[in-house]
């Protein structure tokens, strides 16, 4: 099949440690892509924190120190949604910000 008849049209937009994110996290474990808008990445080393790029200015991405076994952002506005065990326990705590407003929106935490 040619590829102006191809059903998907695949660019290479920017590489992930071009903006400076350690290529032993670029692992699907630790990066997430819900749109063509954002991309979010743990990076645990050498101290937690979470990288997210904005599509519209990947060279500008937001860098927060978090600790998360899962981070994941909204496919249309910049809310991060954030999951991590609580410590001690087997309990999970999901906790929701708004990046922009720079405030928590929602907490949640099972009790199992």
């Amino acid at each position: 099949m040619a590829a102006a008849n191809a059903p998907i049209t695949m660019k290479e937009t920017l590489t992930l440690q071009s903006i400076g994110v350690n290529p032993q996290f670029i692992t699907f474990t630790n990066v997430t892509m819900e749109s063509d808008k954002y991309i979010c990445v743990r990076e645990t080393a050498p101290q937690n924190s979470v990288v997210i790029i904005d599509m519209n200015m990947p060279m500008q991405p937001l860098r927060r120190p978090i600790t998360a076994d899962s981070a994941l952002m909204n496919p249309n506005s910049r809310i991060l949604a954030l999951k991590a065990q609580v410590p001690g326990t087997s309990q999970d705590h999901l906790q929701i910000f708004n990046i922009e407003a720079k405030q928590k929106m929602k907490s949640y935490q099972s009790s199992t």
